[in-house]
């Protein structure tokens, strides 16, 4: 058997980054939205929201990145004792994941954009996204597409975490790659 080959260090680095920042934008974007929703507003729910815009901005920035980076790289080849359908399911998730760290933040960028609510941390406005006109009724419906693909990652993020801990207690090789 060959030893684990791993990702390289900067693609470990970058994929551990951005799992922090989807794993807080979870629970901040579903705190803020119970708070919108139940009409609590105030310094907190203004804080939540722009940090989910900051954080949420900074992701789809970083998935360019690791877009360019999985492009240009190979990623070490799976373990000889993985399954060829494992591999192929494996593959298939993170194609999907990847579109989804795409899709999400686009819509939640170009709700925001509609709206338009585009300030952020420190009274920094995001850019306004092109071709996306002032609308409150088009800002409603990108924010539940927004939400949905949220909600869709979400539960991919949790098979993924499953999976990894699977991996990882089977020590079949393919947790250490990314560790």
């Amino acid at each position: 058997m060959l030893p684990i080959q791993k990702y390289p260090a900067g693609w470990r680095a970058l994929h551990w980054i951005m799992a922090l920042m989807v794993l807080t934008l979870i629970p901040v974007g579903l705190w803020m939205a119970s708070r919108a929703e139940a009409d609590v507003w105030g310094p907190l729910t203004d804080a939540l929201y722009s940090w989910h815009k900051a954080i949420g901005f900074s992701v789809l920035l970083l998935m360019v990145l690791r877009i360019v980076v999985k492009i240009r790289l190979t990623s070490p080849p799976y373990p000889e004792q993985i399954p060829r359908k494992l591999q192929m399911a494996a593959k298939g998730l993170h194609h999907l994941m990847y579109l989804l760290l795409v899709l999400t933040p686009l819509f939640g960028w170009a709700g925001v954009t509609a709206y338009p609510a585009l300030i952020t941390l420190g009274g920094y406005d995001l850019p306004a996204m092109p071709f996306v006109s002032q609308d409150s009724d088009l800002a409603e419906l990108l924010f539940e597409i927004h939400g949905a693909l949220a909600i869709t990652l979400s539960v991919l993020i949790a098979g993924h975490i499953a999976a990894a801990f699977r991996h990882m207690f089977r020590k079949d090789g393919i947790f250490r790659r990314m560790v």
